[in-house]
């Protein structure tokens, strides 16, 4: 059985995302410098092997030396430290949990096998077979980049009821509604959302861009200053409108483009084929974006001595 932390996870987790060798396999001293970079920021946790982290390219061997190198790196940083182990079918899905638990990770983010959509049915038959795996390992139930398991509380309680394991949830963007009905159905877990009208945190691209400004917005909502927290609110929001929509709407992933606007240590924009980086035009509408509505993100590249523009 799995030794679960005691604490149940909390704050600004950011993703640490892959950058390849020139053989084409993840850079694992891009992902030591990076964990590192975050963990002197001073994150909470850090995570990879989510769709940030593009997953959905990994085979099981190459997610495997990913998962032992990022676990070694963030125990040595004295972070706590979570990994994606959604795959297409439940027997890779399985084998990701084992090993996860093998390595003792903090927690794992789980959705489900997303090509063809589970019934109440399979559901049962999946969740049961995680937490079969999972041995107490906790669980962040993840809803996916494209809402392909949207969550409300009813069905996470009902999920729980399957695999005891599930310690929260992991939503993109922010769903008033669903938001409400997790924290009423299931007030006990920890609920990672883009804001925090009581959550417990956020797993957040953001602090790719600017880690002062994520762990500043998390430590006034952690003091319940709510003016000044939903007035930064207001200005990220107006960023990802302005910066990051076109972005989004075009059919590009932001992360990439997002870490190397925050000039994260190795970043660039480039993804794995078949997919591509966002182009320049876009990525500069991002970068005035972030001038205009994010003072602190013009104040941390002018501390670590960068500059203001510096669209490629």
């Amino acid at each position: 059985m799995y030794d679960s932390p005691r604490e149940k996870p909390r704050g600004i987790w950011p993703p640490i995302l892959i950058e390849n060798r020139t053989d084409g396999r993840v850079d694992l001293d891009r992902i030591t410098e990076a964990t590192r970079y975050f963990a002197a920021a001073g994150v909470h946790g850090v995570y990879t092997a989510d769709t940030a982290s593009e997953f959905y390219t990994m085979e099981f061997e190459e997610w495997d030396e990913l998962a032992g190198h990022f676990r070694q790196v963030a125990a040595a940083c004295g972070k706590r430290a979570g990994i994606g182990c959604t795959w297409t079918n439940q027997a890779g899905i399985l084998r990701r949990v084992a090993r996860a638990r093998e390595l003792h990770y903090d927690n794992i983010h789980l959705s489900q096998p997303y090509w063809f959509r589970l019934n109440e049915a399979a559901q049962e038959t999946y969740w049961r077979a995680v937490g079969e795996a999972a041995e107490g390992l906790p669980i962040i139930v993840y809803a996916g980049s494209q809402g392909q398991l949207p969550i409300d509380g009813p069905l996470l309680g009902r999920l729980r009821e399957h695999c005891p394991s599930i310690v929260g949830t992991k939503s993109p963007g922010f769903d008033g509604v669903a938001t409400s009905s997790l924290l009423v159905h299931c007030p006990e877990m920890a609920h990672f959302v883009n804001d925090q009208v009581g959550a417990a945190g956020a797993f957040s691209t953001l602090v790719l861009l600017c880690p002062p400004l994520a762990l500043h917005w998390f430590k006034l909502m952690e003091e319940d200053r709510w003016t000044e927290a939903f007035e930064i609110q207001r200005r990220v929001a107006r960023f990802y409108e302005q910066g990051v929509g076109p972005i989004r709407r075009a059919g590009y992933a932001i992360d990439k483009a997002v870490a190397h606007l925050g000039r994260v240590p190795g970043a660039t924009r480039g993804q794995r084929p078949p997919y591509r980086p966002v182009p320049v035009e876009l990525y500069a509408r991002m970068e005035a974006a972030a001038r205009s509505h994010l003072p602190e993100f013009c104040a941390a590249r002018q501390a670590r001595g960068l500059p203001l523009n510096d669209t490629p």
